[in-house]
This record gives C-alpha cells, sequence and structure tokens, in this order.
C-alpha cells in the first residue's frame, strides 16, 4: 500500500515546498508571492503556462490513481518486484534530491524569484550561489524530479510528461532568458558569457561575432 501511495507523496512534497511554502515565504518577506503567472503579454508563453498548469494536475492525477487504482495504469514494460523496488528507491531519491536542490536555487534568488515572466519587472540579476555554477538550477531540478516521478510510476503516460516537460522548458528557458537580455542588458549578457545554461561550462553565450 505505501509503494503505491508513494508517487503522491513525492508529488505532494515537491510541489507543497517548492512552490506553496516558497510563495508563501516569499509573500512574507516580500509583499508579494512570486506568482506572475500570465503577466509577459506574450500569447506563446501564456500558452506554455497554461501548459504547466496542465502538466501538474496531470501529475497529481496521475499519482492519485496509482494511489487507489495501480493496475489501471499502462506499463512501460513488466517489471520484476526486484526491478521495481529497485526503482522505486532510485526514483525516491531523485525526487528528493531534486527537491532540495530546488528549495536551495529558490532561496538564493531572494526577492528575484518568479514563477512566469512579468515584463518590465527589475528584481534584480542573480549571478551567486547555485547561479554561479549554472543559469537554471530550478529547471535542472524540476527536470531531475519528473525523471524520478517517471522512475516510480514507469509507465508511458509519466514519460510522455517527462518528454513533454523537458521540451517546453526547453523554450521556456529561451524566452526567459530574452526577457533578461532586455531587462539587464549587457550585465546578463556577460553573466550568460561565463556561465552554462543547465550545467557548469555547457550552454554558454556566445561573444557578438561568433
Amino acid at each position: 500500500m505505501f509503494a503505491g501511495a508513494l508517487p503522491l507523496l513525492a508529488v505532494l512534497v515537491f510541489s507543497g515546498l517548492g512552490f506553496g511554502w516558497r510563495s508563501w515565504l516569499q509573500l512574507r518577506r516580500y509583499g508579494s508571492s512570486g506568482i506572475v503567472l500570465f503577466r509577459s503579454g506574450r500569447p506563446g508563453q501564456h500558452l506554455r503556462e497554461a501548459l504547466f498548469l496542465v502538466l501538474a494536475v496531470a501529475l497529481f492525477a496521475e499519482a492519485a490513481l496509482a494511489a487507489v487504482a495501480p493496475r489501471r495504469l499502462p506499463d512501460l514494460v513488466p517489471l520484476a518486484p526486484a526491478a521495481a523496488a529497485t526503482l522505486r528507491v532510485a526514483g525516491t531519491v531523485l525526487v528528493l534530491g531534486a527537491t532540495a536542490l530546488m528549495l536551495v536555487a529558490q532561496l538564493d534568488l531572494g526577492a528575484s524569484w518568479r514563477v512566469g515572466i512579468e515584463e518590465g519587472a527589475r528584481p534584480g540579476l542573480v549571478t551567486g550561489g547555485l547561479y554561479r555554477y549554472a543559469r537554471n538550477p530550478i529547471y535542472v531540478a524540476m527536470l531531475t524530479a519528473l525523471l524520478g516521478f517517471t522512475l516510480l510510476l514507469p509507465n508511458w503516460i509519466s514519460l510522455t510528461l517527462l518528454i513533454g516537460a523537458a521540451l517546453g522548458i526547453g523554450r521556456h528557458v529561451r524566452d526567459e532568458e530574452a526577457y533578461l537580455a532586455r531587462t539587464y542588458g549587457e550585465e546578463y549578457v556577460r553573466y550568460a558569457m561565463r556561465v552554462g545554461r543547465f550545467v557548469p561550462g555547457v550552454g554558454r553565450l556566445r561573444p557578438p561575432g561568433r
């Protein structure tokens, strides 16, 4: 019974701490929740933010179904009990590790933490903490958590959500970085030239003319 409820618990921990608790802390410290969805004024960005909400609902629904009727979920491949147990351990470790990584990255942002893009806002460019090593540690944490969730529930639904999230995050990051370049100009360009996009040294912005 606990194994069936584990994916639901993982979703609740990750979303509850990463979005619920973090937005409450942001509101208490800075007077704003940091949730700025649908404020960019760009239809494409609004669509991706809507799909983000759909993803969150789909994850919760899948995890809830796994808790009450796991046999109704389509498996990727048949797994022996020992293999399934190993995947559950690995998935749990990834989700918990990703949650810790995301919380540290969110706290590093301080007043600049946002969910969504608020065109015209200038809360400050953060280049310290985890952001010394990668420009988007929060998205690394989100994809790691989704990978862990896929290991907890290795089925076609989880795999589809993981791939869809990876594609959506890739596009959102490009839009977010374009906003940062518009907002902070040369300060952001210099930062992006020395720090990798998702991992250290990889995806750095190329110097002009190259």
